[in-house]
């Protein structure tokens, strides 16, 4: 059993068919012609039982809030405004977002947070600790976690999170890249979990200090992610450049993330599949069903 913990189901590269990256016998492949339907049921196949797939901006919530009606057993929303969405996301949008955070089915917020890798700009930097600071405020009234994009931002992020410490309701640093360190302050701190998916799947060199991170992080602060369609695995050798830059990513290769996990950890790989996903479905859905809108 595994649970992505965090997908982009409803972007646009998974419409229509497309190449979507999976794994054989220890071997990546490329399934050619995928598409979104198909790729769920391919997902169920595998033992993957839920995935939560976070806002981006308000269009991508409106096909997000579609596609977790058509899926209420596999797919739960957050919803939220990405940092880099922030500076061109209107003021307005609050009352989107005010409305949206109060449907049963909404797991989280998110995915808010800091984005620092696009060339500095006050104006924008502002805007995005300013639409931190409110979805802080936003999670916290309705209880819910955090589904947090934080990159090359770990700095403020950190201030900002430790101002609300007291307000939190967990959450996951998603996509997380960063050292032991790094890693101590966000779980053992501020209690937050650690998602780990394609980037722990890339060249020794370019993922050492998380191996180290995830080597020291107890099972119990760790979920398993993909980002898909995004952060792929390292390149397979024999697959081209073309090929690869056009193959989508997915729950697919969570076998393989939980298996390295497993290695670095030195324990079964069906212990950290089922521990990961224990842990999502507390931090997601503490409530069980839902009332019926989610059964695990």
């Amino acid at each position: 059993m595994y649970v992505d913990s965090h997908v982009h189901l409803s972007h646009r590269l998974y419409d229509g068919q497309f190449p979507c990256l999976t794994r054989e016998q220890g071997e990546w492949r490329r399934l050619p012609e995928e598409t979104r339907e198909g790729l769920v049921e391919a997902l169920r196949e595998a033992g993957v039982t839920l995935c939560l797939e976070p806002g981006i901006d308000l269009a991508s919530l409106d096909r997000l809030m579609a596609l977790a009606e058509r899926w209420p057993d596999f797919l739960l929303p957050a919803v939220g405004i990405h940092p880099t969405r922030a500076p061109g996301t209107p003021w307005r949008a609050w009352h989107v977002l005010e409305a949206l955070s109060q449907e049963k089915a909404v797991a989280a917020i998110g995915e808010l947070g800091l984005d620092y890798h696009l060339p500095r700009r006050e104006q924008h930097r502002l805007r995005q600790k300013l639409w931190f600071c409110w979805q802080l405020s936003l999670a916290h009234r309705r209880e819910l976690p955090l589904v947090l994009h934080i990159r090359q931002a770990d700095g403020d992020a950190i201030r900002i999170l430790r101002r609300y410490r007291g307000k939190l309701h967990g959450g996951v640093c998603h996509c997380f890249q960063g050292d032991a360190a790094l890693a101590r302050i966000y779980t053992r701190e501020l209690g937050l979990h650690l998602g780990i998916g394609g980037a722990l799947l890339q060249t020794p060199e370019r993922c050492a200090a998380l191996e180290a991170a995830v080597r020291e992080t107890p099972l119990s602060f760790l979920l398993l992610e993909t980002d898909g369609p995004y952060v792929k695995p390292a390149r397979p050798e024999g697959m081209g450049s073309k090929a690869w830059q056009k193959t989508r990513n997915s729950g697919l290769i969570l076998p393989a993330v939980a298996e390295r996990i497993a290695e670095l950890k030195g324990v079964p790989p069906q212990t950290v599949a089922e521990a990961t996903a224990a842990n999502a479905r507390r931090l997601f859905c503490p409530e069980g069903d839902r009332d019926g809108v989610l059964s695990l």
